[in-house]
């Protein structure tokens, strides 16, 4: 009887190491153990570097992320180095600055023996340290030029003209370009309404306009050319410009720009004091009665202005005596500008004779010399 109770919980002592391997195997691997991050950020991919005056201005993008994909941990500095053609493969660390995640900006002046002489390639990497000052590395490279920058714009002059605004500067006897920019800082509505739809401010319309003046179509500089017209200026607005002088070099097969410091501002009021053309092309034909014993009036017509701002036309009038020369003064017979380019004159008496004129006149009020004169009298019963 011992010996059989005793041989039971024995042969079922197999079964039951079974069944808890079993059970164990249908449990999840938690797999190899995974070493605690090192909290490095991930490497900097889009630095860009600019040379203007003796200094570079970087920018690039602070990475949020760490190379194990997790937050960055505050604390963090940006290390910028310089490799010098003389000493390419090492990177001499120029400027350290502590930095957030997402877009970031530095700058760092040249030293004076790479602002003198010609152009000679710079290289410039960023990496972004965390509070052990540990990084995933350097960056992707950036270039910039030494040697002489472009001295700065001078005698920058801003003119309104009819057909924009006129700048000026003190050109320099070499290949350069000037890069305009141009910020608008007060807008005025006209004064008048216009025939024509006139050229206004709106939701897409910009505040900054960069312009271009002695750059040609290869991207190239031509020489100094000492002035342009902004077309784009609108009368009745301020704006303010700055200007820099650009020199285009390549680089061991890098294109790179070296500019001057920015000139002094200038502002500009674009006041509107440039009257319209002259009228052209102007006629008159009498008209008479159906029965054709008297006239009724006397027709105009004339060219029409192609200005922005026209508001209209005024008609002047003056009697011509019997010699052909020209009595009294001339007579404005429209008060208000008309907008079309004909008029009729119903006022004539038949039989005088009399000298028409016409006068373009803008929406601030700016009148054109008056046209060649006309003559023409009605038919008198």
């Amino acid at each position: 009887m011992t010996s059989s109770g005793l041989s039971a919980p024995r042969a079922l002592r197999p079964l039951a190491v079974a069944l808890l391997a079993a059970s164990l195997s249908g449990c999840a691997s938690p797999g190899p153990a995974r070493p605690p991050s090192l909290y490095l950020p991930r490497v900097v991919t889009d630095l860009t570097a600019a040379r203007t005056g003796n200094d570079v201005v970087f920018h690039w993008t602070t990475p949020e992320k760490t190379t194990d994909g997790l937050k960055v941990q505050p604390s963090l500095t940006a290390e910028i180095c310089r490799e010098l053609p003389t000493r390419p493969v090492t990177c001499i660390a120029v400027q350290h600055l502590p930095v957030r995640p997402g877009p970031s900006e530095a700058s760092t002046m040249l030293p004076a023996n790479l602002t003198a002489g010609p152009a000679t390639l710079l290289t410039y990497r960023v990496q972004i340290l965390n509070a052990n000052g540990h990084s995933a590395g350097l960056s992707t490279p950036a270039f910039a030029a030494a040697g002489t920058a472009p001295l700065p714009v001078e005698q920058l002059k801003v003119t309104p003209v009819r057909n924009g605004a006129m700048i000026e500067w003190q050109p320099q006897p070499a290949a350069f370009f000037i890069d305009l920019d141009r910020t608008l800082i007060q807008t005025t509505a006209p004064k008048k309404p216009s025939t024509k739809q006139p050229r206004q401010l709106n939701a897409s319309t910009p505040t900054e306009v960069h312009l271009q003046a002695g750059r040609q179509s290869a991207g190239l500089q031509s020489n100094d050319p000492g002035g342009t017209i902004d077309p784009t200026a609108q009368r009745g607005e301020t704006y303010r410009y700055t200007a820099q002088r650009v020199a285009a070099v390549i680089l061991d097969g890098h294109k790179l720009e070296m500019r001057s410091v920015p000139s002094r501002a200038i502002t500009a009021v674009m006041r509107d004091t440039f009257p319209p053309a002259t009228p052209t092309g102007l006629a008159a034909v009498p008209t008479e009665a159906a029965n054709g014993s008297i006239g009724l009036s006397i027709d105009l017509s004339w060219e029409p202005n192609t200005e922005d701002d026209l508001a209209g036309y005024v008609v002047y009038r003056q009697p011509v005596a019997a010699d052909g020369t020209l009595t009294g003064t001339p007579t404005r017979l429209t008060p208000a500008p008309v907008p079309a380019p004909a008029f009729s004159d119903r006022t004539a008496v038949p039989g005088e004779t009399y000298s028409y004129r016409i006068a373009a006149v803008d929406a601030t009020g700016n009148t054109s010399p008056a046209s060649t004169e006309v003559r023409e009298s009605l038919r008198k019963e």
